[in-house]
């Protein structure tokens, strides 16, 4: 754990980014993603104040075990946790747990829903199914329909609770004819498919925060926003009019200042300062989430040019500055990003990653504190 480090996630921005989102799709119901510890911003917190503050219903776990760890922490919670990938189906001590802690799991093969059928589930968990129509990742393909359908109507089934697909590839511009687009026509023929065969589909989901933001697929009753409600887009470049508030800031201390002249080896490895400055150095490293593939990275801070000098390590970052902020000293904070600070937007293009991945490497060691 760190004392001089920390991860401030304010609640009042992620409800701004709520308020944000009901402009944007007014009419869907809203499945909360809080998988990956709710985008590494605490998923027991985030989901709490989600269920309470505004009112969400349902949310979306990739593991069993994260739905498990906001059931065991969250006791008092009415609401409906969904796991969309990391099943655990093929273990009867596992599928056990969905009826004791009352979760419902995303099917997503053939074997999958024939273990579901067979078991004491199919009484009381509703029946959620994901459809593959060109992902190629999880999903029942629309080859398999009819094997689907014919399965179905052995077990006595002829209600569907939620039919869903999953887009490749709404990050990117849409345009007629184009990837996502011949995926959602795939999606709505075998809706059709499933209906004209006698099920009855209560609910359906297409749009991911890709989707939503360029408003795409939002004739299905529900949607499923995920990075967008953390603040970034989820489009590639400036794609997107989506205005969402970044609800966390990085924050550390200077633990040092030291001056250095031109030619002086910092670090690791030695790299060399390019020109007398200074020497800023924080305690937080790639223990902490700060990626070895920060180095070198050159950002604005206070209105002057600082350079990740050297190679991250484990535990300390090291800034080199020219010229100091005005007044930065010994024991103040620093902050990494934030609204006001460098964007995690900038943060990832710049050194090659997404949004999602930088905030999820951020680890245990740095605590979260709750900002209303």
């Amino acid at each position: 754990m760190r004392y001089s480090s920390e991860l401030e996630v304010h609640l009042n921005l992620l409800a701004k980014n709520f308020e944000s989102l009901r402009d944007l799709a007014p009419s869907n119901e809203i499945i909360f993603m809080v998988k990956a510890n709710a985008y590494g911003h605490g998923i027991n917190e985030l989901t709490f104040f989600a269920n309470k503050e505004l009112s969400v219903s349902r949310f979306g776990c990739a593991s069993l075990a994260e739905a498990i760890n906001i059931r065991k922490n969250n006791p008092e919670l009415d609401c409906e946790l969904w796991v969309f990938s990391d099943l655990n189906f093929y273990q009867e001590k596992y599928l056990q747990l969905y009826s004791d802690y009352n979760i419902v799991p995303v099917i997503a093969s053939l074997s999958q829903l024939k273990i579901f059928l067979s078991s004491s589930l199919v009484n009381f968990i509703p029946l959620v199914l994901k459809i593959d129509t060109g992902m190629n990742r999880l999903g029942i393909g629309c080859d398999n329909i009819e094997q689907m359908l014919n399965l179905l109507k052995s077990h006595n089934i002829k209600n569907i609770k939620h039919l869903m697909t999953h887009f490749a590839s709404s990050y990117i511009k849409l345009k007629d004819g184009d990837k996502t687009h011949r995926q959602y026509d795939l999606f709505n023929q075998t809706l059709k498919e499933i209906r004209g065969a006698g099920l009855f589909v209560e609910e359906t989901s297409c749009a991911n925060s890709g989707a939503i933001e360029q408003q795409f697929s939002l004739e299905q009753s529900h949607i499923r926003p995920g990075l967008m409600l953390y603040g970034p887009s989820s489009m590639i470049g400036k794609n997107t009019s989506w205005q969402g508030k970044l609800i966390s800031k990085l924050k550390t201390e200077v633990i040092s200042i030291d001056e250095v002249r031109k030619g002086m080896p910092i670090g690791y490895g030695g790299h060399v300062c390019h020109a007398d400055g200074h020497i800023v150095n924080l305690p937080l490293g790639y223990g902490d989430g700060i990626l070895t593939s920060y180095s070198g990275l050159k950002f604005s801070y206070q209105g002057e040019v600082a350079q990740i000098m050297g190679r991250v390590n484990m535990d300390l970052v090291s800034i080199f500055f020219e010229k100091l902020p005005p007044g930065l000293t010994i024991g103040d904070d620093f902050y990494i990003w934030g609204e006001d600070y460098l964007s995690v937007s900038d943060l990832a293009c710049r050194v090659k990653a997404i949004p999602y991945q930088i905030f999820t490497t951020i680890s245990a060691r740095v605590p979260r504190r709750y900002l209303s």
